[in-house]
């Protein structure tokens, strides 16, 4: 997860403040457009990610959350 360290507009809403930067596809997201997951290995070991809700729908940029179109 990437921290926003400059002030730019959110790039799906247009209105707030983005904080964080989509781990699919690295536009900025504000606290209203973030969506979390959390992605686990074998040995306990948890990462936070955050994407947009495009990508954390899809699939090939989030296999553990994203939905299946079968």
């Amino acid at each position: 997860m990437r921290v926003v360290k400059e002030q730019i507009k959110c790039k799906v809403c247009g209105k707030n403040d983005a904080v964080v930067y989509c781990d699919g596809c690295e536009k900025p997201l504000c606290e209203d457009c973030r969506k979390f997951d959390m992605w686990g290995s074998g040995c306990g070991h948890i990462d936070t990610k955050v994407f947009c809700s495009a990508c954390y729908d899809d699939i090939d940029i989030n296999p553990w959350g994203g939905k299946r179109t079968e």
